[in-house]
């Protein structure tokens, strides 16, 4: 499993922060606007990129605690992944000093969500489980679906301090409340490194099978 599964994470997440004196801005904009992105900007600090065809994207550059920060929300990964343009999105990341803050990386199960969250609970009931071996609180969050099954997300970490955390919840179930999306039983897993020292790179980006790995086995899949 953990050879075909490594071949479906991707990244759903990045957050990037640069000096303001060094930020790759003129590059990034320009590719996003070639690619057919809109950019909104009330006060002419804060910009934020969104494309028609991916109404779920934001990727949005803001000043933030004396950094510039770049933030691509998964709904922007999976446009830049779409529009073909995500390498040269991290390639143009690449060439400023930078800290990666924040990457998320995720995985689609076949699953039925309600399954894989009620594991979850069960294999930890007494509410720790280790990620790269330092222990964090579990949270489950839950709500009847139409079914009658309850369903939710199970968090490990969850609004912590932790450089790594986890969730795995019921995509599927997500996608209908949230967006009135139909799909297939599937449950997510999704795990996140956070703040400078986490060592996650723009690498961890495009290829982030080895950092899910990392932080998700053994003791989430």
């Amino acid at each position: 499993m953990t050879s075909s599964a490594s071949n479906r994470i991707f990244c759903d997440y990045l957050d990037v922060t640069f000096s303001p004196l060094d930020a790759p801005y003129p590059a990034v904009n320009r590719l996003l606007l070639d690619s057919g992105f809109d950019v909104e900007s009330p006060d002419r600090s804060a910009f934020t990129y969104t494309h028609a065809d991916y109404p779920s994207g934001r990727l949005v550059i803001a000043p933030t605690r004396g950094c510039l920060r770049f933030s691509a929300s998964g709904g922007a990964c999976a446009a830049l992944r779409g529009l073909g343009i995500f390498d040269v999105y991290l390639s143009e990341l690449g060439s400023s000093p930078h800290r990666v803050t924040r990457l998320d990386a995720a995985l689609d199960l076949a699953l039925d969500g309600a399954d894989l969250v009620a594991l979850m609970r069960e294999r930890y009931p007494l509410g720790e489980v280790n990620l790269r071996r330092k222990a964090v609180s579990t949270t489950t969050f839950l709500s009847v679906r139409a079914d009658g099954r309850e369903t939710g997300t199970w968090y490990a970490g969850h609004r912590s301090k932790a450089r790594f955390t986890a969730r795995v919840y019921d995509k599927a179930q997500e996608a209908l409340v949230k967006r009135s999306e139909r799909l297939p039983p599937t449950a997510r897993v999704e795990v996140t490194a956070k703040g400078g020292d986490s060592g996650a790179t723009l690498r961890d980006a495009a290829l982030p099978a080895a950092l899910f790995w990392s932080i998700a086995a053994p003791s989430i899949l």
